[in-house]
């Protein structure tokens, strides 16, 4: 019972509801509670996450319960990981409302002071608690968003289809968008062969063939989602692969990055898919 005792009276002086040390510490609200009332006994590893929550050693909650298992070096209480934290929640607060001051709480709690008169407010030491909480929560999330190496055009546009409002022209301002000017495409038609070379039906239009290309390469879409406006997919990745294959392509390249039509990343990324 002394571990429930300590459990309790340790929320208590910290001013903290169950609700808030569960979402504190991950803990179920019913076995916090279990446990303040002794009818269950927590495992050690939940006596450290409760303990971490409450921010004191595992010791001011385990008293004198036994253990089955030798008491292991608890990393979080030497490691300043969280402190650094902490910290940097506090500074990126003085930094967003200009000023932070530290003041005595009840119970041995800090209080912050944060902005200034006319607009201040006052956070607990629970409070920047939860932040750090936010902080560590958002992490996955925004390791997934830094993995997507996908273009911003086509992260808004699969955001935009998601929540199904979607113009229904979008697909139109994004390739008048990355169309080439007919200045930009006089200063690059004389790098193309013509399109009625030789014997057989003619090809498709060089110039709609490039735009299709770079709309591919800005976009950073799958071929096979290339808008129909371009034709056939096929008849426009085959159209790179012939002019990558003759040296055509090597000089539209540098013409197009002298134009800025392109950046250097984008031509790096291009060059490696149609190695």
């Amino acid at each position: 019972m002394t571990v429930g005792l300590n459990i309790s009276d340790l929320r208590k002086r910290r001013g903290l509801t169950l609700d808030e040390l569960s979402a504190l510490c991950g803990v179920n609200r019913d076995d916090l509670g279990q446990y303040e009332r002794g009818g269950m006994t927590p495992r050690p590893d939940t006596v450290q996450k409760i303990a971490q929550a409450l921010d004191v050693p595992i010791a001011a909650i385990q008293g004198g319960m036994g253990w089955t298992a030798p008491r292991p070096t608890e990393g979080w209480e030497t490691s300043k990981d969280d402190s650094l934290l902490y910290h940097a929640i506090l500074e990126n607060l003085k930094e967003s409302y200009g000023a932070v001051e530290n003041e005595s709480g009840g119970e041995g709690q800090q209080r912050f002071q944060v902005g200034t008169d006319l607009d201040g407010f006052v956070l607990e030491e629970r409070d920047i608690r939860a932040l750090m909480e936010a902080v560590k929560a958002s992490i996955p999330a925004l390791i997934e968003h830094m993995k997507d190496t996908r273009s911003e055009a086509v992260v808004n546009r699969e955001i935009l289809q998601e929540l199904d409002v979607l113009p229904e022209d979008s697909e139109q301002a994004l390739i008048r968008q990355y169309e080439l000017t007919d200045d930009q495409w006089e200063q690059l038609r004389e790098l193309f062969p013509s399109e009625k070379a030789g014997k057989g039906r003619a090809l498709k239009s060089n110039r709609l063939m490039l735009n299709g290309i770079l709309y591919w390469m800005k976009t950073g879409i799958a071929w096979k989602n290339l808008p129909q406006h371009y034709g056939r997919y096929k008849c426009v990745s085959d159209r790179l692969r012939l002019w990558n294959r003759t040296g055509v392509w090597t000089q539209v390249v540098t013409r197009l990055l002298e134009l800025h039509i392109i950046e250097e990343d984008i031509a790096e990324k291009t060059a490696r898919s149609t190695d």
